[in-house]
């Protein structure tokens, strides 16, 4: 029986980007984007994030933008595993980010343009998982069946069955946790117009991550058999059936370790902890503005190292050592981006955003509990690709729509109830009002179809387990000229 974490299900919310972009990228990063889905050739005041080398375009003056988000998740695990209570049996976890932020400001004369921005470039949500996971239910729920084999060996050599396995049920009084994931990006950046036609960028992030937790377990035990203490925490009984004479020295060092892990989830007890981190993302972009009808754009973020420290405030269950650092880093990103206007009402867009998922640490460990890189769990990186278009009428009013579709690259072996990856279509729509000269008002609805994900076990049983999300997005948000 493998190490039992009831907490790693924390995984579902602090590895998982919110919305749009890769496995751990927020690139939902503007209104305008949840109107159009495809802002990486912008020349709005949002290329602070999208296309920094594209502020060239903006006029001599003063720009800020300020954005709001409201996002609601929803994640389903079904698990067909046939010694749970209740199989097939859905386990469902509700994420929620109702401020999710975006704020940029830009400062452009002449050739000249400097700016600074702060979003949310990775988590960004809270997840309250009333019922567990299936990974840690199924465990106990298998107690029974892993003592069969001791049941047949004392059988076989002193004649009789001491019923070890006959365990007739589980209980589970209380088990909930409540995660959030906040990195925060503060960055700055100054574009160059070389020439008219032809722009750069650099700049920089600094990423500032807090993953917080706090979580109760309670009252759960096993029914054991009643001449062995009847019901009773799950590492006591093994400790019992540990304690039989005869036994082979591997078996009884097998059952004390699983008692071991067992009791990590079943002691009743307290999580209150934060893990804390931040790095640096270096940022470069080239904008070509060849014609008046055509913006092309590039930019690329390096990859971030982030190293996240534990503080821990109580932790019953020996989950997190408070000092304790690991990994949990953001990819490098290329972008690329066009920009159509065949007339001034019209404007058509596509993008590419390829994310350098293979060289970074998403804090995953092998079974020595020692931090592994991606090439194991990633086949090819994650990449998504959009198309928008947008028309304006009367002068001020503009309606916009986009479309997007993407691959997470990951394999069979990323795929758990912990963490999971879905192929996923995007759909958005929205408006613009300009007010005047100065002031623009964006609005936009996003909705994310995922594809949902089966994956087939054959041990310690056949089984399966399908993983579905959903996710729908609202933000409203204002752009200011002086």
């Amino acid at each position: 029986m493998k190490r039992l974490n009831l907490f790693l299900v924390a995984l579902l919310v602090l590895s998982s980007s919110v919305s749009a972009g890769g496995l751990v990228t927020n690139t939902n990063q503007s209104a305008a984007w949840a109107r159009t889905l495809t802002r990486e050739a912008t020349t709005g005041i949002d290329a602070v994030y999208y296309n920094p080398a594209g502020l060239s375009q903006l006029k001599n003056g003063i720009h800020f933008s300020l954005t709001n988000q409201t996002i609601f998740q929803t994640r389903q695990i079904t698990s067909s595993y046939p010694l749970i209570e209740g199989a097939p049996k859905t386990y469902e976890a509700d994420l929620t980010a109702p401020i999710f932020p975006s704020i940029y400001a830009a400062y452009k004369k002449n050739k000249l343009a400097f700016s600074a921005g702060f979003n949310i470039i990775g988590g960004g949500g809270s997840a309250n998982f009333e019922s567990g996971i299936p990974s840690f239910e199924s465990q106990i729920a298998s107690i029974g069946a892993s003592l069969q084999p001791i049941d047949a060996a004392i059988e076989a050599a002193a004649g009789f069955n001491p019923g070890f396995s006959n365990v007739t049920g589980y209980n589970i009084a209380e088990m909930a946790l409540n995660g959030s994931s906040m990195y925060m990006g503060f960055q700055v950046g100054a574009t160059y117009a070389i020439t008219d036609m032809i722009s750069v960028a650099i700049g920089a992030r600094y990423v500032s991550a807090k993953n917080s937790y706090e979580g109760t377990s309670d009252g759960i035990t096993i029914d054991a058999p009643a001449a062995y203490g009847g019901t009773q925490p799950p590492g006591t009984y093994l400790r019992t059936v540990a304690a039989t004479p005869g036994l082979p020295a591997d078996v009884v060092a097998g059952l004390n370790g699983n008692a071991a892990a067992l009791d990590l989830v079943s002691t009743d007890g307290e999580l209150v902890a934060v893990q804390k981190g931040s790095g640096f993302t270096p940022i470069v972009g080239l904008n070509l503005n060849l014609i008046d009808m055509l913006n092309i754009a590039v930019k690329y973020e390096h990859h971030t190292k982030i190293e996240l420290t534990n503080e821990t405030e109580i932790d019953d269950m020996g989950m997190f050592p408070d000092g304790e650092k690991s990994r949990a880093d953001l990819p490098g990103m290329i972008t690329v981006g066009a920009q159509l206007k065949p007339i001034d009402k019209l404007s058509v867009c596509a993008g590419f955003n390829y994310f350098l998922d293979k060289p970074a640490y998403y804090g995953y460990a092998d079974e020595n509990n020692v931090q592994i890189n991606n090439e194991t769990t990633i086949d090819n990186n994650a990449y998504t690709l959009s198309a928008s278009v947008e028309y304006k009428f009367l002068g001020i009013l503009g309606l916009s729509a986009g479309f997007s579709t993407g691959n997470l690259g990951v394999n069979d072996n990323y795929q758990s109830d912990l963490d999971y990856a879905l192929k996923s279509n995007t759909v958005a729509g929205g408006v613009f009002v300009d007010i005047g000269e100065m002031l623009t008002i964006n609005a936009g609805l996003v909705y994310v179809m995922y594809q949902d994900y089966e994956k087939n076990f054959t041990v310690p049983l056949p089984y399966s387990e399908i993983y579905k999300k959903s996710t729908t997005l609202f933000a409203i948000g204002l752009d200011i000229s002086l």
